[in-house]
């Protein structure tokens, strides 16, 4: 304390602290008063952009177009908008890697790997596609598995049913099928994938990878994008379905799976998807009806014939997607209940939907399918 200041007095330090409590009230109030209601604080703006960051940035790019007799679509989800030319090149990657597994596997193309296969009266070994012999051996396992519920050289029997590249025909006589069947059989074709060759053991063998082929074509179009920075991807081709990351809004892709109705398109349930693959096999899309009966496109190849039991349809998902493919029209052949047996002796991910006397539909679910649905319950039949 200098000479000659007198020192402060209670009264006079109460007089200071009052005003510097005022005067810290007024910034506060002011403060308070600049702040809209609605524009978060600092700290809640840092709270918020830690848990939705990915909503507010994120970006979704759509492409789209006809393959393989159907539609494709694909999704790509990126943190930011793509340039043009990125999304060029995208484009060109997704068309080129469907137009590789149309040429390589389609029974519609006279020109196609498959079709110069089946056209070849031999026995001797004949040289393909290491794509075509992956998707080959894939096949023959699974017909192993299923005790030939799932088979490739099944190609005879369902174009003599109408459903192959020729169209609609009348239905086999019982003699024509039985000679049909001589041709059927996957132990009567040998995949070797050492020296990428398959040796038919009956030069008259006919092979129809329709069951597995668009199951790979989205597993193709998926090696694609995988070179692209992507935050999420959805590939969809004839209703086969591969996921990765996350939608435009940050969550699992939401996934319908059909109402098995011939009329209008819904959905009867959701299913929320994320870096897995889902395929649907049924009986109502493909069918004819022929002296008052259902003809499915899903033939039996033990039996020759379309399948006739109550199933509906069947969803599987699986890791591949041919994978998923190819359990789901081998679980609608073996029906509704040697079809789920399999599926839960095989730690398959599997619904079944049947059809019930009075006309509607009922649901069976494996444990690995359990829990996946978005929406609560059925729609009531």
């Amino acid at each position: 304390m200098s000479q000659g200041q007198k020192p402060l007095t209670p009264k006079s330090l109460a007089l200071i602290a009052a005003g510097l409590f005022l005067l810290v009230a007024l910034t506060i109030y002011r403060f308070r008063e600049a702040t809209p209601p609605d524009r978060p604080t600092p700290v809640q703006q840092r709270v918020k952009s830690i848990v939705e960051p990915a909503s507010q940035q994120r970006t979704m790019t759509s492409f789209s177009g006809p393959t393989m007799g159907t539609q494709y679509s694909v999704k790509v989800v990126s943190a930011e908008p793509l340039a043009a030319s990125v999304q060029e090149k995208m484009a060109a990657d997704i068309s080129e890697a469907l137009a590789l597994v149309d040429a390589k596997m389609s029974t519609y193309r006279d020109d196609s790997e498959l079709s110069r296969f089946n056209a070849a009266k031999t026995t001797e070994a004949f040289p393909l596609s290491s794509d075509t012999i992956s998707v080959m051996a894939y096949a023959q396992r699974i017909s192993a598995e299923t005790g030939g519920a799932f088979d490739i050289t099944v190609g005879p029997l369902v174009n003599a049913w109408g459903f192959g590249p020729d169209g609609r025909v009348s239905p086999p006589s019982e003699s024509e099928l039985a000679k049909l069947r001589q041709r059927v059989g996957y132990e009567k074709i040998t995949v070797d994938t050492n020296t990428n060759t398959v040796r038919k053991s009956q030069a008259d063998i006919y092979c129809d990878l329709s069951a597995i082929a668009k199951g790979y074509a989205v597993d193709h179009v998926a090696l694609h994008l995988d070179d692209y920075d992507l935050a999420g991807y959805m590939i969809e081709v004839g209703g086969e379905v591969r996921t990765k990351g996350t939608n435009a809004d940050g969550g699992a892709w939401r996934i319908g799976i059909e109402q098995p109705d011939t009329g209008e398109r819904r959905a009867r349930r959701v299913i929320g998807m994320s870096r897995i693959s889902m395929a649907t096999s049924g009986d109502y899309r493909n069918f004819y009806t022929a002296d008052g009966a259902r003809v499915s496109h899903t033939i039996d190849p033990r039996t020759g014939s379309p399948v006739r039991h109550g199933l509906a349809s069947v969803t599987v998902l699986a890791n591949q997607c041919l994978l998923a493919d190819a359990y789901a029209t081998a679980l609608m052949v073996l029906g509704p209940e040697e079809g789920y047996r399999f599926a839960e002796e095989h730690n398959l991910a599997a619904l079944f939907i049947m059809r019930t006397e009075d006309g509607g539909y009922e649901e069976r679910t494996t444990n690995g399918f359990a829990g996946l649905f978005v929406d609560t319950a059925p729609e009531q039949d």
